[in-house]
């Protein structure tokens, strides 16, 4: 046999124990033919074959064993050049990298394979595993092995990853112990570490100088697992002499000055702070304490201020380098701890130095700008102490540029702090009386959407834009781009290049996958012949996808119906995705058949998502000339998305409406499209039949009896429009009727959304959760406390009487177990959603608080999903409604600060487009915060954003606390309450209301607190 034959031979039959001498003994002419065989084999091989275990079952078999996988690895290893190492699918081994016990011999076979080839690419190719997956880094005690061997050089970036896992790796072997917890293994691990010195001199320390995961390395020892981490290890290696306690000291606080996770500077912080440095070791570091308030984080730089505070007075402290960073401390707004502890130091220093009172007051007075009234008040009595000294402390000129500087910023200040520095602020006139009246905020009553020329979406001109169009749909989740591809997509058609399939080719292999990279156009032809769309995630994005296939093959093929949107095992698309499905699904099939190129009904128009009446039956008229029917899920859609209330468009509209054919349909629009609909007005409709088609009631019944015809359901047929009208009429309602209730409907089934409104009740309750921790002998027993939003809605029958009811779908609330899947998709899907329902967007913002605001301690994806949604308060519309207003109290108390600032932004902007009620957010936000499901803290942080921003904002600000502070509980005051009672009083001052008298009442009581006395007096005397 030749030396490819023997390579093959030994893959397919023998073991690594007759590979690893055969690798040694290749010649160099031999190399390239068994590289070239090494990857033949592994595409031939790296598969997995699908064969059938049962009726309806499968099951998938990797056709590479595991002992043939590291053949195949090591043959890699041996024969590779850089460009095949560097390939991602060429990974180490997982159990190569010393993760415990190895009867196979395989590690020692690696180590071998690599003395015998020494690849010049090694320390590349294990830096770029490292860098891509930290976890995959390769054992200290390995690489030693390799650099004592020659095979590498010290890298310290890769030497420091691997220190920083040496605590997991003790924790591995500790499992692989029959009993695993070790008594004295915090001692075994130490005396290894003490008896190596490179470790101890060159490696360990290089973790002060690279990101890695040295703050989470940890292990257990003995019967109670007493945690063993760095942090541990570190005191008892000093204390041993085996570290250098200053090098350590020093070296923690040059690691918090590098860009770090912010989990790893804490590390560092908790590193200094455990060897508890005396004040002489903290001014001997001082110029790096000092430095460290150049970091953006707070965290650092109260860190370093806690640090500094007991040296302002000592003779060697360097008191000018630390007003030189306070100037740019000042005026951050993240800082509250930090410059409350800085103006604390000031003021010793003031003391100590009196000549530096003219920078000091510099400093005051730019602090004054800051939101927080607690470092406001500090800043304040500094000026104070500055300005009322019985020595004169500045000059006359310093005196007269403070008090008009501090002038200026009156409006700015707290109630405290302005009466702190009252009497060296200018006396401004009182407002008139009409000009506080005009500032009287007070919700819009009516709202007109905007359908004009500058809020008109322009159509796509070409192929050319349409092609760029297609890659922005696919890169970005942006519905209004979306939605003018599809426009596009259909109107377009017959002006198409003739080659316009290979243009699409990197579209296809982007949405696919990248096998298809060098195949030929019949391959990939044949390819999306038997293509399945059976992956896990089904949504949206798969539905455009399944199109763009179908287009690139010329519309041979319909895609978009074969996707399966029902709840499956791993995931739960959003029940509004058949809709969209059915809507898209009809495109396909006109695109198929070559038919009159002619709109979507439900395309918008005008920014953000409305159709345009006129536009509308315009396109139900080309629909009528073309002899075409309306597909009856793009008119619902349509109908949610017309700007039914602009009267002039609507007006243009209602006199087309003569030129349509279809005497129902005409009804139907006219009803709509009326100024003032009447419920009376709408039609009595008999009942709907509720017989099944005969296919799907003999595939349900076959389903019961056959599982697997569960998994791939044919698409429904969707109804005739004249059919579908009954059920048209009712999202007609809904959508100019939200909340009314429709008598002249009785005859559709009794459901949500249809008759009567959907409109959820919601409270809170408190849960626990109670877990044991065995191993733990002091606290046997946790229990956690917190409070969930329940949205409770009276039970349905599973299953909407119609497809067509889009304001009915999520008055079923998601099965429990399929609750996070429910969130995860409409993470996904919800700026699409949002654009559906520019009318009547409350089922939806029910269904989103339902998921994503239950707990104030949300994952990622809640945080996500209410984020997102606040983003569709910032837009013009009517006042806001209780779901509305319940989301906006969320997202002011988000635990995220980014959805807070969103929060921040969509307040303001509902005052000044008049969609806020105050009254109704006073309350929800009371509710919140009285039962404690967020902190006061986050609140009034965030209301003090909004201070001073105009009259108008600061008496839609009164009205909001007005209703809040009555709610909240007087026995026992939160904490932080009276930041709120703060923020009262500045606004009230600012608006010249009295004080109601309701609320004076609870003035009175919580002047009796201690925390609360001063705050609420004011008020009482104001």
């Amino acid at each position: 046999m030749t030396t490819v034959e023997t390579f093959e031979h030994i893959i397919r039959h023998q073991s690594c124990r007759e590979l690893v001498p055969f690798l040694g003994a290749l010649g160099k002419s031999d190399i390239v033919p068994v590289r070239q065989k090494t990857r033949s084999l592994l595409r031939e091989l790296d598969r997995y074959e699908k064969t059938e275990v049962g009726l309806g079952r499968w099951e998938y078999r990797h056709q590479l064993s595991p002992e043939q996988q590291m053949m195949l690895f090591l043959a890699g290893l041996a024969t590779y050049s850089r460009k095949e190492a560097q390939a991602r699918s060429f990974l180490l081994p997982w159990h190569l990298s010393d993760r415990g016990p190895d009867p196979e011999g395989h590690q020692q076979q690696f180590m071998t394979v690599l003395e015998q080839a020494r690849p010049e690419w090694l320390q590349e190719w294990l830096v770029r595993l490292t860098r891509a997956n930290q976890w995959a880094v390769i054992s200290y005690k390995q690489l030693r092995e390799l650099e004592d061997r020659g095979l590498l050089a010290h890298d310290p970036w890769l030497f420091a990853q691997s220190v920083a896992h040496q605590l997991t790796r003790y924790n591995w072997l500790r499992n692989t112990h029959k009993k695993a917890d070790i008594d004295g293994y915090d001692q075994q691990i130490l005396r290894q570490l003490q008896e190596d010195a490179t470790l101890l001199r060159r490696d360990l320390p290089l973790v002060f100088d690279f990101d890695s995961q040295v703050d989470s390395d940890s292990t257990f020892s003995g019967k109670n697992r007493d945690l063993i981490n760095w942090l541990t290890l570190f005191p008892q290696l000093i204390a041993s002499g085996h570290l250098s306690r200053t090098e350590v000291l020093t070296r923690s606080l040059l690691a918090l000055r590098r860009d770090f996770r912010r989990p790893l500077l804490t590390w560092f912080k908790n590193l200094f702070l455990a060897l508890q440095p005396t004040p002489d070791e903290r001014l001997d570091r001082q110029t790096e304490l000092i430095d460290l308030l150049a970091h953006p984080l707070p965290l650092v730089i109260n860190f370093a201020l806690d640090q500094l505070k007991e040296l302002w007075t000592q003779p060697t402290f360097d008191t000018a380098a630390l007003l030189l960073y306070a100037d740019a401390l000042v005026t951050r707004q993240d800082l509250k701890t930090g410059l409350r502890t800085l103006f604390g130091g000031l003021e010793k220093l003031l003391k100590q130095d009196p000549t530096l009172a003219p920078a000091l007051s510099r400093l005051s007075t730019t602090a004054l700008t800051t939101a927080d009234a607690s470092v406001q008040e500090r800043a304040g009595k500094l000026l104070k102490t500055i300005l009322g000294a019985r020595k004169p402390l500045l000059t006359a000129e310093e005196v007269a540029e403070t008090t008009e500087t501090i002038s200026l910023y009156t409006d700015l200040l707290a109630p405290a702090t302005r009466t702190l520095l009252g009497p060296y602020l200018t006396a401004t006139p009182p407002a008139a009386a009409a000009e506080l009246a005009a500032a009287t905020y007070s919700p819009a009553p009516d709202f007109t959407p905007e359908i004009a020329e500058a809020t008109a979406s322009a159509p796509v001109r070409d192929w050319h834009e349409l092609l760029f169009l297609t890659g922005e749909v696919l890169r970005d989740n942006s519905p209004a781009a979306t939605e003018r591809w599809l426009d596009g997509l259909g109107r377009l058609r017959g002006h198409y290049p003739p080659d316009y399939a290979q243009q699409l080719r990197p579209y296809i292999v982007q949405v696919s996958s990248s096998e298809l990279k060098n195949k030929t156009d019949a391959e990939i032809q044949e390819y999306f012949r038997v293509y399945s769309f059976s992956g896990i995630r089904q949504g949206r994005r798969e539905l455009i996808t399944a199109l763009l296939i179908s287009w690139y093959q010329g519309f041979t093929q319909r895609h978009v119906p074969r996707l399966n949107l029902k709840p499956q095992q791993y995931s739960a698309p959003d029940p509004l995705l058949p809709v969209e499905q059915a809507r898209l699904a009809d495109l396909e099939l006109r695109l198929q058949t070559a038919g009159p190129a002619l709109p979507l009904l439900s395309t918008p128009t005008h920014a953000p998502h409305w159709v345009a009446p006129s536009v509308l039956v315009q396109r139900l008229l080309e629909y009528q000339a073309a002899g075409a029917e309306p597909a009856p899920a793009d008119l619902s859609m349509a109908l949610t998305r017309t700007a039914a209330t602009a009267p002039t468009d609507a007006a243009a509209a209602r006199q087309l409406l003569p030129q349509l054919q279809q005497p129902e349909l005409r009804a139907l629009l006219a009803w709509y499209l009326a100024p003032e609909p009447e419920p009376a007005a709408l039609p009595l409709p008999d009942a709907p039949a509720t017989s099944k088609p005969i296919a799907r009631e003999l595939t349900e019944r076959l389903g019961k009896l056959i599982p697997f015809l569960k998994r791939t359901p044919a698409p429904e047929t969707p109804l005739p429009l004249a059919e579908a009208l009954l059920w048209l009429w009712a999202v007609a309602a809904r959508t100019r009727l939200p909340y009314q209730e429709l008598p002249n409907l009785a005859a559709l089934p009794d459901y949500h959304g249809v008759t009567r409104p959907w409109h959820p009740k919601w409270h809170f309750e408190q849960k626990t959760h109670t877990y044991k921790q065995s191993w733990n002998k002091q606290k046997p027993e946790v229990t956690n406390t917190w409070q969930e939003l329940m949205v409770l809605t009276t039970p349905v029958p599973r299953g909407l009487p119609n497809p067509l009811l889009l304001y009915s779908y999520y008055a079923q609330p998601p099965k429990s177990t399929t609750g996070w899947y429910s969130l995860f998709s409409l993470q996904l899907e919800l700026p699409f959603l949002l654009s559906l329902f520019p009318n009547n967007p409350d089922p939806l913002y029910w269904h989103l608080i339902r998921l994503g605001g239950r707990t104030d301690e949300a994952d990622t994806t809640a945080q996500e999903v209410i984020q997102t949604a606040l983003y569709s308060l910032l837009t013009a519309g009517p006042f806001f409604s209780e779901p509305a207003t319940l989301l906006l109290a969320l997202g002011l108390t988000h635990s995220a600060p980014a959805g807070r600032a969103v929060a921040l932004e969509a307040l303001l902007a509902s005052i000044d487009l008049g969609r806020l009620v105050p009254a109704a957010l006073g309350q929800m936000l009371g509710q919140l915060l009285a039962v404690g499901f967020a902190p006061v803290q986050r609140l009034s942080d965030t209301l003090a954003q909004a201070r001073a921003i105009s009259p108008l904002v600061d008496d839609a600000v009164r009205q909001v606390l007005e209703a809040l502070l009555p709610l909240l509980p007087t026995a026992t005051p939160l904490r932080n309450t009276r930041k709120l009672i703060e923020a009262y009083a500045d606004v009230q001052i600012r608006t010249g209301q009295p004080v109601p008298a309701g609320l004076a009442g609870q003035f009175r009581t919580w002047s009796q607190s201690a925390a609360l006395k001063k705050a609420a007096a004011s008020l009482l005397t104001a």
